[in-house]
């Protein structure tokens, strides 16, 4: 069976053809060749593993028009404070992206009563004129600015394993986000700052917030058909302090999570339920930047001057429920 796919090119929601492709199925196989050569694929076995290919896809537009609050934020003058929302603040430029995804998918059996899936896909995205929050030179206060091009690129993979009493999946992400341009950033609460409290940014330097690499797993069990057990987990790297995007300072570090829950069907409209997040109690944070110590005075720790902050993460919790289906 023939059939002809698109990649697509987007752009202020209207779609205009790129190239078109056609996916040739043989057996239970896609594959995906340009049209005009439909014709010439050589047949493939049929017992070949199922394999589907996800149509590349090219989408361009204007990502996304400032904010309100992002244009009455833009001032380094006059950075955030609640008279900038009666005030005019200079103009941001709109955001345009282009992002190009391509990637496979597929499944097979194992063994018999198991079913695998899998995914691999790639995508990149380029941005012009992106708008990012950043210091200014009054400490403690922050505005929303067109900083030239940014990158984010990676790749995302997983699988997904089920057999009649349990499934487990895995997902796995890497993310490189970074800048494209060089400026100087004000960023007076960086203890890695010049003397006129300024930091330079330069290409290839990451994005604060953005880890680099991202596990995701887990698993459910039916140890009974009314009672089920599951775990799941995040693995994560540290990220980038906000303050400090020409990556001067340590990072966050890097962290595992991991979570128990169970269910039990006591009749078929009302479950009981429990749950326990974080239950290694790992001590990891989840945010950083740099916090004025000078003029705040912190009760806990008098006479700080460390200017790094860090948002820890919830502590192990616990809760037990009963869920009810009407």
């Amino acid at each position: 069976m023939l059939r002809c796919v698109t990649a697509r090119l987007r752009t202020l929601g209207r779609r205009r053809t790129l190239v078109a492709r056609t996916a040739v199925m043989v057996g239970s196989v896609a594959v995906v060749v340009p049209c005009a050569d439909a014709l010439r694929v050589p047949p493939l076995p049929p017992s070949t593993v199922p394999t589907q290919f996800i149509a590349k896809q090219y989408t361009e537009g204007l990502g996304r028009a400032p904010t309100p609050a992002e244009l009455s934020c833009a001032s380094p003058t006059s950075p955030c404070t609640l008279s900038n929302f009666f005030v005019g603040d200079p103009d941001l430029k709109q955001v345009v992206a282009n992002t190009f995804e391509a990637g496979f998918r597929g499944r097979f059996a194992p063994f018999d009563g198991a079913s695998m899936q899998w995914n691999l896909g790639v995508y990149r995205t380029d941005s012009r004129d992106d708008i990012v929050f950043l210091p200014s030179a009054i400490p403690g206060r922050d505005y929303f600015q067109n900083i030239g091009s940014t990158l984010r690129q990676g790749v995302e993979a997983g699988l997904t394993f089920r057999m009649p009493r349990l499934n487990a999946w895995l997902a796995y992400a890497y993310t490189a986000a970074t800048f494209q341009n060089t400026f100087l950033e004000d960023s007076p609460l960086n203890p890695a700052a010049d003397a006129n409290g300024q930091i330079l940014v330069r290409p290839g330097d990451q994005l604060p917030g953005v880890p680099r690499n991202r596990l995701k797993f887990g698993a459910s069990y039916n140890v009974t058909d009314d009672w089920t057990v599951g775990l799941s987990g995040i693995a994560s790297s540290g990220q980038v302090l906000f303050g400090d995007e020409a990556n001067l300072t340590p990072k966050t570090g890097a962290y595992v999570v991991l979570n128990f829950n169970t269910s039990y069907q006591i009749t078929e409209r009302i479950q009981l339920f429990g749950v326990v997040l974080n239950a290694l109690n790992a001590k990891y944070n989840t945010f950083g930047t740099f916090s004025d110590t000078a003029s705040i005075p912190i009760a806990q720790v008098p006479g700080a001057s460390n200017t790094r902050s860090l948002s820890p993460a919830a502590p192990i919790v616990g809760y037990v429920g009963l869920r009810f289906t009407l």
